[in-house]
């Protein structure tokens, strides 16, 4: 069975059709870049999202019918929280409302009195990623798109629905909208009305590695993949990367450093006393859960200071190359510059949206690498907080790495020294794609388990480990403790 794992991402889109034991027939990908306004509004248009799987699509069809493969099925994994309204024929009414994006701020503070039952229900405390009062921010300004609302919808589900004509979703999305009762993985009645959001204006919940519905004549017709094959949604891009990277089981720690940082490990229930600290989803392994932590900003904060401070002379790309170098020369240093990585607000442990970056003890004698690597410092000290929490619910032992922040072996070290365990990252960073791919495989009966699927496909394949260095993290600790410190006197309620 070939499957094309379709997998939106925040910077691209990309399309991958595989065999049923892992193996890469074809590739394509589309980059795009979501418009970022001054004010915290963050928007994509819609139309970037079907023309970049019409292309993919159609670029993938061709390379399997030059190469005589069949395609079998279509699997979708992508961000999460995003909203677009559409109408009753399937058209946007404006522009895709990205995850983070922060309109929705004073709608967030408004609800802080509802924040305990809000986490008793959904699984998450009020925040301005999650996509509830994302639909309330719309309900409440936009009243030109609600006398044509029928439905919202985020980009899987617009995606999807581009593909079958249905409107159907599974619950890891759910999960992250406060809408989804977590326990009972229904849509609420008491969160919908503090939300005010009718249920008929969301799609129907399945479990993850359900079929959603099957290629239309339509997108056959534009795209050249075999119309009725089946469309499988997979779940969130991070439950994804979670499973592609073996994290399905308690006790292993999923890390994908992109855009954002994303830390996974799997519970088979929700807690009977969660820490509101935390996020606790469904994950993508049908009837579980898992307990989620994350930071805004990470490949965006390095990449504002390398196209900053890196430029390379004759493209004005990000010279990374030389960002290596220099950050080489201090490797098993800790730098002097102390950085608040919180250029999109706060998340995980201590949610606030007006949190804003900050670098300080800047001397004389900082210069370039060391801002850098303060940087660097303050992301991965950021996420180190968000494992300690973890320590709560399953003993973490090691972390599998994914995602930009992860393509260069100083950084890993830097990383590992920061966390205090060993890291992995596997030959193959593909773990989100190759995740929804086991996903729709189990899904469709292929294998029994995803415990199998990830023999088969992930069995063999090399990876690098980053062994902690106990002096350094033990420097790391005081460093990250007065980071701590210095937040909270900045931040002081």
């Amino acid at each position: 069975m070939n499957i094309l794992v379709v997998d939106i991402g925040t910077s691209s889109m990309r399309g991958i059709l595989f065999t049923q034991r892992g193996e890469r027939l074809a590739a394509e990908q589309v980059k795009y870049e979501p418009v970022k306004y001054p004010d915290g509004r963050i928007e994509q248009s819609p139309e970037s999202w079907t023309g970049s799987l019409e292309t993919i699509a159609a670029g993938i069809a061709k390379n399997a019918r030059e190469k005589q493969l069949s395609v079998d099925a279509v699997a979708v994994t992508s961000q999460r929280s995003a909203i677009i309204p559409v109408d009753a024929s399937g058209q946007p009414l404006m522009d895709t409302i990205m995850w983070q994006d922060r309109r929705n701020a004073g709608i967030c503070r408004e609800l802080e009195p509802y924040n305990d039952l809000i986490f008793e229900k959904s699984g998450a405390k009020i925040n301005t990623v999650f996509s509830g009062s994302r639909m309330t921010w719309i309900k409440r300004n936009r009243p030109d798109v609600c006398r044509k609302l029928y439905k919202f919808v985020n980009i899987p589900e617009y995606v999807m629905h581009y593909m079958t004509g249905q409107y159907r979703t599974d619950v890891t999305y759910g999960s992250r909208s406060h809408l989804m009762n977590l326990r009972e993985r229904r849509w609420d009645k008491e969160m919908l009305d503090i939300f005010d959001i009718q249920e008929e204006q969301l799609c129907e919940l399945l479990e993850p590695g359900s079929v959603c519905g099957t290629v239309t004549p339509e997108f056959a017709g534009k795209t050249g993949l075999p119309e009725g094959i089946p469309v499988i949604t997979c779940g969130g891009d991070q439950q994804c990367a979670a499973i592609g990277q073996g994290a399905f089981q308690e006790g292993t720690l999923s890390l994908v450093a992109g855009t954002g940082g994303f830390l996974v490990t799997a519970l088979d229930e929700v807690p009977d006393e969660p820490a509101p600290q935390l996020i606790f989803n469904c994950s993508s392994v049908a009837g579980h859960y898992m307990v989620e932590a994350n930071v805004l900003t990470c490949c965006s904060a390095f990449d504002w200071f390398g196209k900053n401070f890196y430029p390379a002379a004759q493209t004005g790309q990000i010279d990374y190359d030389t960002i290596n170098r220099e950050l080489q020369m201090l490797d098993g240093s800790v730098s002097d510059v102390t950085v608040l990585p919180y250029f999109q607000g706060r998340s995980t442990p201590k949610w606030n949206p007006e949190a804003r970056a900050y670098f300080g003890e800047i001397s004389l004698a900082s210069d370039r690498k060391s801002m850098m690597k303060g940087l660097l410092e303050g992301i991965f000290m950021e996420i180190r907080n968000n494992i300690q929490l973890f320590g709560s619910y399953a003993q973490i032992g090691r972390a599998y790495i994914s995602g930009g922040l992860t393509n260069s072996r100083v950084i890993n070290q830097l990383q590992a020294d920061v966390y205090g365990i060993s890291l992995y990252h596997m030959e193959d960073s593909e773990s989100t794609a190759l995740g929804a791919l086991m996903v729709a495989l189990v899904g469709q009966s292929v294998y029994p388990s995803l415990e199998r699927a990830f023999e088969v496909i992930r069995g063999n394949g090399e990876t690098e480990c980053y062994t902690p260095r106990a002096e350094v993290h033990g420097a790391y600790e005081e460093k990250r403790e007065k980071m701590n410190g210095l937040y909270e006197r900045i931040y002081a309620e």
